[in-house]
């Protein structure tokens, strides 16, 4: 019965990767997945029915993207932008806004919620149809679709509707619990490692292994292995925001260890310029440091906004550009020799150009820049990937103290920390095991070739007060925050850093200061005004 279940599974999904058009394996019917109350009445609509999950998550993929980007400091709306975009960074969108609408993301919560409920349903009348080593998996992702949902919402509304039940039809979400930021964070924890009827969300199905078990992985199967977000950077994000920094760490150390693999090392393998391959090349040639994606192919109908929005080639409208502030950032950067000034391999050229006497975001559009093949809006946006693990575990070390640790994280790597503490090695990089395959990592900086940073005015090695201490953690969180704004600019992650250090540090000038700084003069002092509050660093979700 094993061999045969696996057997109609890769059956089942081949099928539906050889289908064309926007026939898709990721297309799907929402109103039949959330009504039709004989969804998943067979083991095809198992498989199809997770599709349709992953389906939902490409509808809201760039959303979150220019949300975040244009109310964080990295983007700014041209003067081909529509009103919608000015509104959301001018930080007045109304509930009318139809970006800032996030409808998208609960129909993600809503597909998921009722994939569990006729999932189980299917399993308990059809025992023997599935074995459980994909049938858990495939609950498993299911819950974390949902996290994944759930987490965005917290980070761009501050709180939300909690549902754990399927929706029937447009019901009012109005009536149903709000959870605020907080509580949301910790809902979210506990159904990730409490689960739904004992399955939790860190079981992991292996596509590649399913649809072709004994052959080598292609660039498809390793797309498929990326689709849904992975248990274990899920939950050192959701550790981070709850606070809990020693599980931050304990989670993310075996994994970017990776079994001694070369995967999530930030080794020079993809030192100076190959880091912005992640963006625009084929899975299969980065996976090292690729985690979770959301695939895109516009010979399916598959296709985004970032190109579209980013580029100012025609026919697309160029409605976002970088900002000044952003740019300067880069600009001001120290390379490895101590004198040159310049983030040369994540500044100019990489993370942006001038194209046709514009600045505009080039992280994205590198592969998509001749009029040959411009239209081709269908580069995978990244959920996950090493450097944002690596960050985490040095916000989350720099909490504990280990400030040392922390900075080898951040700057010139494990590889030359190592070398410099024999003999005084402390946790986390005391562990032989680990470091044997840790050591080969060059940090977030030096992989770019930039110079290390450290809190200004303050020595590590003379922190004899905790009015001291204190200090040196605060400015190496703002300095890490500083390199997330670089290392991540474009891909949703710098303005949640922001809210997550003010809200540390109950100060929201570490929000209004930096967002503020883009704008002109006049406006500048009202939106600082305005953040300040922290209830402003949220939009209304209109519910």
């Amino acid at each position: 019965m094993k061999k045969y279940t696996r057997f109609y599974a890769a059956a089942v999904l081949l099928a539906l990767l050889g289908l064309s058009s926007c026939e898709s394996y990721f297309e799907a019917d929402e109103k039949e997945i959330l009504l039709d109350e004989n969804y998943i009445g067979n083991t095809n609509e198992l498989y199809s029915g997770y599709m349709g999950i992953a389906a939902k998550v490409q509808e809201v993929a760039d959303k979150g993207i220019l949300l975040a980007e244009l109310r964080g400091d990295f983007l700014e709306p041209t003067a081909n932008a529509p009103q919608q975009l000015w509104d959301i960074y001018n930080y007045s969108a109304g509930a009318d806004n139809e970006l800032a609408d996030p409808s998208g993301y609960y129909g993600v919560i809503g597909n998921a919620n009722t994939y569990i409920k006729k999932a189980f349903d299917f399993k308990e009348s059809n025992p023997n149809a599935v074995e459980n080593e994909v049938f858990e998996p495939l609950i498993s992702g299911a819950i974390r679709y949902k996290v994944w949902a759930y987490l965005m919402l917290a980070k761009l509304y501050g709180e939300a509707v909690y549902l754990d039940a399927p929706l029937l039809g447009d019901e009012d979400l109005s009536k149903y619990p709000r959870l605020g930021f907080d509580e949301l964070i910790s809902q979210l924890i506990s159904l990730m490692e409490g689960g739904v009827k004992g399955i939790d969300g860190k079981k992991v199905l292996i596509w590649s292994d399913l649809l072709f078990p004994g052959v080598n992985t292609s660039s498809q199967d390793l797309t498929w292995n990326m689709i849904c977000p992975s248990p274990e950077p899920l939950l050192m994000e959701l550790y981070l925001w709850a606070g809990s920094y020693e599980k931050v760490v304990s989670i993310g150390m075996p994994y970017i260890y990776d079994q001694g693999s070369k995967r999530y090392k930030l080794s020079n393998e993809d030192y100076n310029s190959e880091w912005v391959q992640f963006f625009y090349r084929d899975p299969i040639t980065k996976t090292r440091e690729l985690i979770n994606i959301v695939p895109f192919d516009y010979r399916r109908g598959q296709t985004h906004r970032l190109i579209h929005y980013f580029s100012n080639t025609e026919p697309n409208d160029y409605f976002l550009r970088p900002t000044e502030v952003a740019m300067s950032r880069f600009e001001a950067q120290v390379r490895q020799d101590g004198v040159t000034v310049g983030d040369r391999y994540r500044g100019e050229d990489y993370t942006y150009w001038n194209q046709n006497g514009e600045w505009v975001v080039r992280k994205f559009s590198r592969a998509h820049e001749l009029p040959d093949n411009v239209y081709k809006n269908d580069v995978h946006i990244v959920l996950y990937r090493a450097a944002d693990l690596h960050l985490f575990i040095a916000e989350a070390l720099n909490q504990m103290g280990l400030f040392a640790e922390a900075e080898a994280f951040l700057n010139d790597g494990v590889q030359n920390y190592l070398s410099k503490n024999e003999g005084n090695l402390r946790y986390p990089l005391d562990n032989e095991t680990y470091n044997s395959a840790i050591n080969t990592n060059w940090g977030v900086r030096r992989r770019v070739d930039l110079g290390p940073v450290y809190p200004e005015g303050l020595d590590r090695n003379d922190l004899d007060s905790p009015e001291k201490i204190e200090a040196y953690r605060k400015g190496l969180d703002l300095l890490l925050l500083e390199e997330t704004c670089m290392e991540s600019a474009g891909e949703a992650r710098s303005l949640f850093a922001m809210i997550r250090m003010a809200k540390r540090w109950a100060d929201p000038s570490l929000v209004a200061d930096r967002v503020s700084a883009k704008y002109p003069a006049g406006k500048s002092d009202a939106i600082r005004n305005h953040l300040m509050q922290p209830q402003h660093w949220f939009l209304d979700d209109g519910l």
